[in-house]
């Protein structure tokens, strides 16, 4: 979480590098009751009681329940846009998604197909998991419209910021989904890697070339 160095290259206080600790214990600890339980048979007083802490310090932490599985959230949000809007002349937005993607699965193929199998077994049958993953997407659509909106110089409320964010983030929920994951999964090993990269260009090449003509029925 972090590392032992600010982004600035000072090392954190004693009190921070403790939050960090605490911050990260909570969440082991929950995505072990979760896995083991279910998200909804564990209660934020049995996390807080085996880490050793309050229940409301939980919540000075992770201000709902829901947000000890998606405590990554803003972190990717931020790494998503970042891409867009730091992307090298020349290159689209979609080429500044497909990049990303195909380096957090280069940097640790079997940890991003795990932690991804893990939230879906997280989320299961949760109505309350599966409404706030819907509010993930959202949220990512509409800082993605906000991002190509700036800069077009449209309006967010032009058809085609909000139309090309649906589709970009589009990717990435499908590159997370149970199917992608099963997909890679059933590839030995050593051929994780080509799978998920042969995912991502069919979803680059269908997002890119449009789908206008897609399973158009026969006469």
């Amino acid at each position: 979480m972090g590392g032992d160095q600010h982004e600035s290259g000072t090392r954190p206080s004693l009190r921070e590098r403790k939050k960090l600790l605490t911050r990260q214990a909570l969440i082991d600890t929950a995505e072990g009751m979760f896995a083991e339980r279910g998200f909804d048979n564990v209660t934020v007083a049995e996390i807080a009681d085996a880490v050793n802490v309050a229940a409301k310090t939980v919540f000075v932490y992770f201000p709902t329940k829901e947000d000890l599985v998606f405590h990554g959230e803003d972190e990717v949000l931020r790494t998503l846009v970042e891409h867009i809007r730091n992307r090298p002349a020349g290159h689209t937005p979609l080429d500044a998604v497909v990049e990303m993607l195909g380096q957090t699965m280069t940097a640790s193929p079997l940890g991003a197909v795990t932690e991804l199998e893990r939230l879906h077994r997280t989320v299961g049958e949760s109505a309350g998991l599966q409404a706030r993953m819907r509010l993930m997407w959202e949220r990512f659509e509409l800082a993605v419209t906000a991002e190509l909106a700036e800069d077009t110089g449209v309006p967010r409320y032009a058809p085609r910021p909000r139309i090309a964010a649906a589709q970009l983030v589009m990717i990435y929920r499908t590159m997370a989904s149970p199917e992608a994951m099963t997909y890679i999964r059933t590839h030995p090993e050593n051929r994780r890697n080509q799978a998920f990269d042969d995912w991502l260009a069919v979803a680059r090449d269908m997002t890119g070339e449009g789908i206008a003509d897609y399973a158009r029925r026969e006469r």
